[in-house]
């Protein structure tokens, strides 16, 4: 597939997006809802298979009743989530600074592409730019109220 065509595909496909969004937000709220709820729910039975493995692994090994083996259960879970906690708290700073230069990078790109193609218009074709933006901001606008 060649880049014009990649490129109309995704242009036509954030197109319908937007158009979606736009015209039907109960539609896309809905949608991500759902794949909230099943994201959460896959999330919450990987959590209690590991729970459980790891009842199953404290019992077998330190030969444990129940209310140790969940205490020891309880205190190794929150010692993970803290070691990850501190991992994420460590790579923080350094991911927000290569997505700052990255979505300022992306920023000054499309601003010369856009002042490129606004430079190689004639007077024509920019005040039908204009003109077909304005409409369509007013359409979306109107439609939404």
């Amino acid at each position: 597939m060649s880049s014009i065509s990649y490129l109309k595909t995704i242009y036509l496909l954030l197109f319908v997006g937007i158009f979606i969004t736009i015209f039907l937000p109960d539609a896309v709220f809905g949608l991500f809802l759902g794949i909230f709820h099943i994201l959460l729910a896959l999330a919450h039975i990987i959590f209690e298979f590991v729970e459980v493995n790891l009842d199953r692994l404290v019992e077998h090994i330190f030969e444990t009743d129940v209310h140790q083996t969940q205490v020891i259960v309880f205190y190794l879970m929150v010692s993970i989530a803290f070691c990850g906690l501190y991992y994420l708290w460590k790579q923080l700073p350094c991911t927000y600074h290569k997505s700052k230069e990255k979505l300022l990078e992306i920023w000054l790109e499309q601003k010369a592409i856009a002042s490129l193609y606004w430079r190689e218009l004639t007077l024509i074709s920019k005040i039908k730019l204009a003109v077909f933006s304005t409409t369509g901001m007013y359409c979306i606008v109107f439609f939404n109220l």
